[in-house]
């Protein structure tokens, strides 16, 4: 099967880009080098083309009623000009993947979503709307998204005539919507166009001093960040709590939700076995996800998601409570080799 482009390909290409493979998505893995990219993030601002997430609508008078009973955080008191990140649940509270929402207008819902395929979202949701007047459509072929992260991205995208909203805030042009969300732990905006403005957008990005950077940057600075990426980070069984996610998806006062009674169960009692922490491995190889990290000859954990920067290997890792300790000298065992890893907290120091 051939691997899907965003609607920036042949921007890319014209830059050098080096591309990669991203489920199903032929994406630029990087522009220069990750530690080059990562910098220009840290110190300036850089722009990542998120063109293989999808977007879906959500209109009617029921929209915030029907959202708000079906993901963790509270969609029903957002006010227009809001978003918040939230939690896809089944029933035993088990994840099913990330998203954010945006409430662009009185009755219109903006859904970002991360690492689920949008036509899965549609299939899964539409089954739930019975009674609710409320429309569920997938805009990712006429959408696309373009994420810029870094200290002064406010002022570089002012200088592109764009809004700068705060993490949580929407600022809406037309068919321009800007989403405050933080990708990378340096702060961000989601910039969602029409397809046919994302090279305009790209360009003019560029052009008052926003750095291009590649997938290979943001999974560094995701990974850095500790910020759970679905589905490589979330295991089968992973629950909100597990994955540090509560406090940015979470909501314990709005009600009935799918999953809502195992998620207050849990916080109350305080009851998790596995939490997601980090793993500094010096300069070796990434090890494969599912690579068992063991304490002496028990296992203690598995390994997720990881990358490189600056010679410096740093995985995410679902570890028990026997590993809970920054500082910890573990070994990972994958493909034969045991290689030595230090447990670090989240984010990395």
């Amino acid at each position: 099967m051939a691997l899907q482009r965003t609607a920036l390909f042949g921007a890319h290409v014209a830059s050098g880009a080096h591309f990669g493979e991203g489920e199903g998505w032929l994406l630029p893995a990087h522009f220069r080098t990750v530690e080059e990219e990562c910098a220009d993030a840290r110190s300036g601002t850089a722009a990542f083309d998120l063109g293989d997430h999808g977007v879906v609508e959500l209109v009617g008078p029921d929209a915030r009623r029907f959202a708000n009973g079906m993901f963790t955080n509270n969609i029903r008191d957002l006010a227009v000009g809001a978003c918040n990140r939230s939690a896809m649940g089944d029933e035993k509270a088990r994840m099913q993947g990330l998203l954010s929402v945006a409430r662009v207008g009185e009755e219109r819902l903006l859904v970002v979503l991360d690492g689920v395929p949008p036509a899965a979202f549609v299939e899964r949701y539409e089954k739930f709307i019975l009674f609710d007047d409320v429309e569920l459509t997938d805009l990712s072929s006429a959408q696309a998204v373009v994420h810029v992260a870094g200290p002064r991205r406010a002022e570089l995208l002012a200088a592109a005539g764009l809004g700068a909203p705060a993490e949580g805030q929407v600022v809406s042009a037309a068919e321009v919507h800007l989403l405050g969300r933080d990708r990378t732990g340096l702060g961000g905006v989601d910039v969602i166009v029409p397809v046919g403005a994302a090279v305009e957008l790209w360009g003019a990005l560029r052009a008052v001093g926003v750095a291009a950077a590649g997938a290979d940057a943001l999974e560094a600075l995701r990974v850095r960040a500790g910020h759970a990426r679905w589905p490589v980070d979330m295991g089968e069984r992973a629950m909100v709590h597990e994955l540090r996610l509560v406090q940015p998806c979470c909501s314990f006062t709005k009600g009935c939700y799918v999953g809502q009674e195992v998620i207050n169960r849990v916080d109350v009692m305080g009851q998790v076995k596995q939490k997601l922490w980090g793993l500094r491995m010096g300069e070796d190889a990434i090890p494969p996800v599912g690579a068992e990290v063991r304490l002496g000859e028990a296992v203690v954990g598995h390994a997720r998601s990881g990358a490189r920067e600056a010679g410096v290997a740093r995985v995410l890792a679902m570890l028990k409570k026997a590993a809970w300790t920054p500082g910890l000298q573990v070994e990972v065992h994958a493909a034969g080799r045991v290689v030595p890893a230090v447990v670090e907290d989240l984010p990395f120091p």
